[in-house]
Parts: C-alpha cells; sequence; structure tokens
C-alpha cells in the first residue's frame, strides 16, 4: 500500500463522532481539516456499534462536510471495550524477549487463563513493560521475570467497526486503543509517571501512565451527565436547567470571585475524586512506590468545568493537574488558537489516531 499523503484520525466516542486529517511537515504534524458530529442521546444514544447505518451516514456526512481529502482512516476502541492484564512471564532468555512470536506465543498461553473469552474469538497485542533489569541484560543473560501488557478485544467487535468504515466509505488501516491514542497526543515521550482522567458525557476513562505506556486503564460509568443529574437533585431544579447552570459556571464563579466549587458540583465530583484515588492506590500496590504520580492531566468534553476542575483536583488530590492540550505538538494557523483550545480537550483521541504514523 502506497503511503498516505495524510493522516486521518476518527474518534467514535459514545458521545460524538470526532476526527482529525494530518500531513507530515518537517516531521511534525500540521492539520489540514478538523470536524465533529455531536450525537447526545437523540442522535446515536451512546451506541454507535448497534446503530451501524446511522454511523456510517454521520461520519460519511461529517467528512463531506469537513472537507477530508484521504478515505484511509485509523480508529481507536475505547477501554470499555478492550480486556487489559499485566502478564508476568519468568525465567526468559533476553534473545526471547525480544522474540515477538515467541512471546506472543507465552502469552496466549496465559491469557487462555484469565479470559472469560475463549482466545480463538479474541485478538490481542502486547507491549513489554521496561524495566532495568530487561534493559541492561546482554542477549544470552537469564531474566527473573519480564512483564508485559496485554491488551485485547473479540473480534466481533473489531468486525464492527470495520463494517461501519467500510460503509463509510473508509478503509480502516489501523485500530488501535483509546488509551495509546490518548498517551501520544498528550504526553509524547515524557517519561513520569502520569495520570489520565478522560471524562466524557457518559463514560470516563482514567490510564495510569509509566515510561509513555498506560500501564492500568479502568472506564467507570461516570461523566458530564452524573454531575448534571448532582445539580438538579441538589437545587431541585430541571436536568435542561442544570444543564444551563453548569454552562455559566465559571461566569459565576468569576463574577462572584469564587475560590472553590459550588457544593452541588463538588457532590457530582465526589465519586470521580474516589475512583481516582482507588485507581492510584491499585497501582502502587501493584508496582510498589519507587515511583509517584508525578502529575494528572485532563482532557475530554468534561475537562474545562467551570474553568477549574484542573485547580480542584489539585487541591483535592495534592498533585499537579493540567489540561491536556493535544494541540501542543500540532502545526495550525495562529487564528485557531482560542477555537482550537476551546475544543481541544474532545480532540485527543482523535489527534492521537492521526498522529500514529507522523511522530
Amino acid at each position: 500500500m502506497a503511503k498516505p499523503v495524510s493522516y486521518l484520525g476518527i474518534d467514535l466516542s459514545p458521545d460524538s463522532i470526532k476526527l482529525v486529517e494530518l500531513v507530515s511537515e518537517n516531521g511534525r504534524p500540521k492539520l489540514i481539516t478538523y470536524g465533529y458530529t455531536e450525537s447526545k442521546s437523540d442522535i446515536l444514544k451512546g451506541d454507535f456499534i448497534s446503530n451501524k447505518n446511522l454511523t456510517s451516514t454521520l461520519m460519511k456526512e461529517l467528512a463531506d462536510r469537513s472537507g477530508v481529502t484521504t478515505n484511509l482512516a485509523s480508529a481507536a476502541l475505547p477501554v470499555a471495550s478492550v480486556f487489559t492484564s499485566v502478564i508476568k512471564l519468568p525465567n526468559l532468555i533476553k534473545k526471547d524477549v525480544d522474540n515477538k512470536s515467541k512471546i506472543k506465543g507465552l502469552l496466549a498461553e496465559e491469557l487462555k487463563k484469565i479470559s472469560a473469552v475463549p482466545l480463538q474469538d479474541m485478538v490481542f497485542d502486547f507491549n513489554l513493560i521496561p524495566d532495568s533489569e530487561v534493559e541492561k541484560a546482554a542477549s544470552g543473560a537469564k531474566i527473573s521475570t519480564a512483564r508485559f501488557l496485554i491488551t485485547a478485544s473479540t473480534k466481533d467487535v473489531v468486525r464492527n467497526y470495520v463494517d461501519i468504515f467500510k460503509q463509510a466509505n473508509f478503509q480502516l488501516t489501523n485500530l488501535d486503543i483509546e488509551s495509546f491514542s490518548l498517551v501520544r497526543s498528550l504526553v509524547g515521550i515524557d517519561k513520569s509517571l502520569i495520570m489520565l482522567i478522560d471524562i466524557g458525557e457518559n463514560l470516563t476513562s482514567v490510564e495510569i501512565v509509566n515510561l509513555a505506556i498506560p500501564i492500568i486503564n479502568r472506564s467507570i460509568n461516570y461523566g458530564g451527565s452524573v454531575i448534571t443529574k448532582a445539580v438538579a437533585d441538589s437545587l431541585n431544579i430541571a436536568i435542561s436547567e442544570a444543564e444551563n447552570y453548569k454552562l455559566d459556571l465559571a461566569i459565576m464563579m468569576q463574577q462572584e470571585n469564587m475560590t472553590n466549587f459550588p457544593k452541588p458540583i463538588e457532590d457530582g465530583l465526589a465519586p470521580l475524586v474516589t475512583e481516582i484515588k482507588y485507581l492510584l492506590q491499585t497501582y502502587y500496590e501493584q508496582f510498589g512506590q519507587d515511583k509517584i504520580l508525578d502529575k494528572i492531566i485532563l482532557t475530554g468534553g468534561g475537562a474545562l468545568l467551570g474553568n477549574f476542575l484542573d485547580k480542584y483536583l489539585s487541591e483535592q488530590l495534592n498533585v499537579r493537574t493540567y489540561i491536556g492540550d493535544p494541540w501542543a505538538r500540532v502545526i495550525y494557523p495562529e487564528e485557531l488558537r482560542p477555537v482550537l483550545w476551546e475544543i481541544g480537550p474532545r480532540f485527543a483521541v482523535a489527534l492521537g489516531l492521526a498522529m500514529r504514523d507522523i511522530i
């Protein structure tokens, strides 16, 4: 297959479809076009896989409206559709660690023991988790334990994605995993211990990333809708009014010189804070505390809540927290900076997909 002149990433998230097309300019990604289709509950109802015809139609319309120039595209499986596990292989020789075919066979046998889905119905990939013993070992040296991150999904899920893209007249060239796309666009080569939090309308994914590899991934039934309901219940108002309350939150906090979220918002955020603490504790129990969490990066549509969520989580968790900027390494017209910053958290996955073969 000839190398494409541009790279298209399409993110089918539960609450919208987003796309980004990039080209490579001197090794740096350059923006060609972008676009999104809001789906909310009245269009896709958060389930694009069960609405193949509608999803493919919306995708094609979005591509046409955005002026996409290629029919080759990359997509990403959501964390909720992916089985991940860290598998330890003992007593390997260093040269065996570099033998991908042999390692895949060994991991397949281990995967059979822990997966509820038969191996023949799955596709899986793996990454070696960096370790000083493995890195320093000579080719013939014996390694006590090597750890591998396994990511697997069912063939049916993969087939559904291929069908949707084919129906929209796209050739699906890569099927990535959201967590890897987020690392690509938001983390890059940063080797520190980082937590990525992608807050959607109904789902939030939390990843702990070490040495630029997402080691632990968790998808939770939490998102902007939970906060909206907490506001509605607390203030005894309709959901639509609670949505407006959230939209006006930043202005209200600025006008009233508020230094913290109103209680209804704090109540809505409490489950997220609890999940973050739980996942971090899980990581420390599995991998030790030789390396302490350095920062939290927020992304997704809920990341800009009140223009204050990063500060709030910094205070609650005592960890530096930032709004991720997936456009940081992308070349784009300066006049687009304000709008790209506003929509940036929503486009992190699509950008990471488009960057796959550029950086």
